[in-house]
């Protein structure tokens, strides 16, 4: 029988220990998302580990019908098939990691576990919307809420700026949040916003909108920070960390706001799928919504474009739908 191989430098240890050495590994590094997902995977494996009474597992027992137990136990505590598939992904990755390392042959244990990503429906409000949500008068709809005295003050000024940043991000052609947050004063040059995005490493430059300068000059930063939503800089943890912070509480207040507009969807990706599909509605070139979105390929705006399509057929439908059937609506209120 083969043995795990052990070589001079790597003491032998169990894939759970090695799995935590990595993220504690990434997070000596500043790569603090990437340590935050293997802390994550570390976390969800124990637990199920804990379950069978383990505290670890040897390279050699972490076999492929052990993966897809860890994979039904995930489904069976209610994770959806893409969060599965994000932690099997992960310990696939640092499994592999510990093969060219030399810590243990390849048994591919992760055959027959599903490891793709499902895809998501992909939500986007029409122009109209938008400008709903523009013209929304926040104070009136707390003041229905019951909300009054500092309490109203503080959640009006909370609500205003997540309006606004959704507008701005719509307005500079889908700007992510995570771009905007760490976006610096220094990005805007001569009526240019040129920024570098974090996710694809794309250049984007994008002409200063008067909507854009208006939202900007409202939200004053006393930081380097474009905007203030972030504060922190130097320790990357601590700047992730108030990201985290931040988006959380950009998320939920975006959730309100789409309550007070009738139950509207609001969440940070809806301004970018809204702006992509307000540009393919006016006959945008795909070449040219794939630049200014900073995808890598036309094949990635063609993917993000189809999601949208189905809500756009379907609203189209509805308003199809409520034509015809408008005058026999008020014929049978006569009856």
């Amino acid at each position: 029988m083969r043995q795990e191989k052990k070589i001079e430098g790597h003491p032998r240890k169990g894939f759970l220990a090695f799995l935590k050495g990595e993220a504690e590994r990434q997070r000596q590094n500043g790569h603090i998302s990437v340590a935050n997902n293997y802390r994550s995977a570390s976390n969800s494996f124990a637990r199920f580990l804990k379950m069978r009474k383990k505290r670890d597992v040897s390279f050699k027992k972490l076999t492929p019908l052990m993966i897809a137990d860890y994979e039904a136990w995930l489904q069976v505590d209610g994770l959806c098939k893409n969060t599965t598939s994000f932690y099997i992904r992960i310990l696939q990755a640092v499994y592999h990691k510990a093969v060219r390392q030399g810590l243990t042959d390849d048994r591919k244990p992760f055959v027959g576990v599903y490891r793709g990503v499902a895809k998501t429906v992909k939500r986007a409000i029409d122009p109209t919307e938008v400008c709903l949500l523009k013209k929304l008068d926040i104070r009136a709809a707390l003041e229905e809420r019951g909300h009054a005295g500092k309490r109203l003050e503080n959640l009006l000024s909370q609500l205003e700026f997540a309006r606004d940043i959704f507008l701005l991000c719509f307005c500079a052609r889908g700007l992510t949040f995570v771009d905007l947050a760490h976006m610096q004063k220094s990005n805007i040059v001569g009526g240019m916003l040129t920024y570098v995005r974090r996710k694809t490493k794309q250049r984007i430059e994008v002409q200063m909108e008067p909507m854009m300068q208006e939202i900007i000059g409202r939200h004053p930063s006393e930081t380097d920070y474009l905007l203030p939503i972030l504060s922190k800089t130097g320790d990357k943890e601590a700047v992730f960390q108030q990201y985290r912070y931040a988006l959380s509480r950009y998320n939920a207040h975006l959730d309100t706001l789409g309550e007070m507009l009738g139950g509207l969807k609001l969440t940070s990706y809806v301004s970018r799928h809204s702006w992509a599909s307000a540009a393919h509605q006016q006959h945008v070139p795909l070449s040219v919504i794939s630049q200014s979105m900073g995808h890598d390929s036309e094949k990635t705006t063609e993917i993000y474009l189809k999601s949208l399509e189905c809500n756009i057929i379907n609203k189209t439908n509805h308003d199809l739908l409520a034509n015809v059937f408008k005058n026999d609506d008020r014929d049978s209120k006569k009856v």
